[in-house]
């Protein structure tokens, strides 16, 4: 039994032995070490590898587009209204960011009419750094454009190119003032075109926009949507997202640049944008679904009629009778499911018909019948 026991032993003995060995003869020696050393240092200290752009069609078009995108800075006053509708503003100063895009050398900048909307003060900052205060030359706020002009002289701008030339598809890029954070490029694609009757809020309805998947966030308003070439073929104006703080889940909207380029022009020219004769009928209302505990109170069936949220004051559907709150259920007959049911309904009829909308009152669980005329959008918005 000893036998054994000193045979493992030795055998245990003869394995530790071997393993340093072995570990010994394969660990690097000091005079290697510093040499590894020495190498890492001088590939870190070499130049850096030379690289090509070459045909990046995006780099190019960004840095035709770029120079003429600015950043918009603005301070106002805090304005809403109560439960009545009636207007109300505060003294507090409120800060704005955005975004814009010069037309000229001498200054015209055309953004968003809710970038500059209530602003006392609007700063202007260049693509080089450049700062201006600018003065408003003309707004609409039924397109949500405007154009104010800053005093510069030999002033980068875009060229304009041709958004009834677009193909879903192709490739595009974005550039704005996101969150503040200035001069921004994003690439996408032409994921639509006009997209109709969008409604954003109850005082931006947008028809005929562009559709990208080019990621657009909040101070992206009122800058450059470009196509690959590096020429402005839409102002970005707005996104649709699924959270409360609006961030981009590529579904971005601007308006085409040969609608821009009337609005700007009428702008402009007298300061006020010439409304075209088949002006779209308005009816004055803010909507949306039908919210689940409503629908279960007052028995409706899933995905049918929408909710008046706001009914604006001396509109159409105000002076009808129409409140918030009432839940609509057919328009001349032809029930609604949805809310594109409702556009649609309004937008076959003309400036000056008379529609029938059906409701359901929720405060007495009533269905009421009113007739209302349309009109065309006033501007400002009462």
């Amino acid at each position: 039994m000893a036998r054994r026991i000193t045979g493992i032993i030795i055998v245990f003995l003869c394995g530790l032995g071997a393993g340093i060995f072995v570990l010994r003869a394969t660990a690097p020696n000091p005079l290697q070490t510093q040499e590894a050393k020495r190498r890492a240092l001088a590939i870190l200290a070499s130049p850096p590898a030379a690289s090509s752009i070459g045909e990046n069609r995006i780099v190019t078009a960004s840095r035709r587009i770029s120079p003429a995108v600015v950043n918009i800075d603005t301070t106002g006053r805090v304005r809403g209204s109560d439960g009545s509708g009636a207007a109300w503003s505060a003294d507090q100063e409120v800060r704005g960011k955005g975004s814009g895009v010069l037309l000229s050398p001498d200054g015209f900048i055309v953004t968003n009419n809710h970038v500059i909307d209530g602003a006392s003060q609007i700063r202007v900052t260049t693509s080089d750094g450049r700062w201006y205060y600018a003065r408003l030359i003309g707004r609409d706020s039924a397109t949500d454009l405007a154009v104010v002009r800053i005093d510069g002289r030999n002033l980068p701008y875009a060229e304009l190119g041709d958004s009834d030339r677009l193909e879903v598809g192709e490739t595009c890029i974005a550039v704005g003032n996101p969150l503040g954070l200035g001069s921004t490029v994003t690439s996408g694609i032409i994921s639509a075109l006009n997209r109709r009757n969008l409604q954003i809020d109850d005082r931006h309805l947008l028809d005929g926009a562009i559709q990208t998947d080019a990621s657009i966030n909040r101070g992206n308003s009122g800058g450059a949507l470009a196509n690959i070439d590096g020429q402005l073929v839409g102002i970005n104006t707005a996104i649709l997202s699924s959270g409360p703080n609006g961030g981009s889940i590529g579904l971005g909207f601007a308006l085409p640049i040969n609608l821009v380029r009337k609005i700007a022009s009428d702008l402009i020219a007298s300061g006020r944008y010439q409304l075209p004769p088949n002006r779209l009928p308005w009816v004055g209302i803010q909507y949306g679904p039908v919210p689940e505990a409503v629908q279960r109170d007052l028995g409706i069936e899933e995905d049918r009629g929408a909710e008046v949220s706001h009914a604006i004051p001396n509109s159409p559907a105000a002076a009808a009778g129409i409140q918030n709150g009432d839940i609509i259920l057919a328009i001349d007959g032809k029930p609604i499911g949805d809310l594109r049911d409702v556009r649609e309904a309004i937008q076959e009829r003309s400036v000056g018909d008379r529609c029938d909308v059906r409701i359901l009152r929720p405060t007495d669980h009533r269905e009421r019948n009113f007739s209302l005329s349309l009109t065309t959008r006033p501007d400002p918005l009462p």
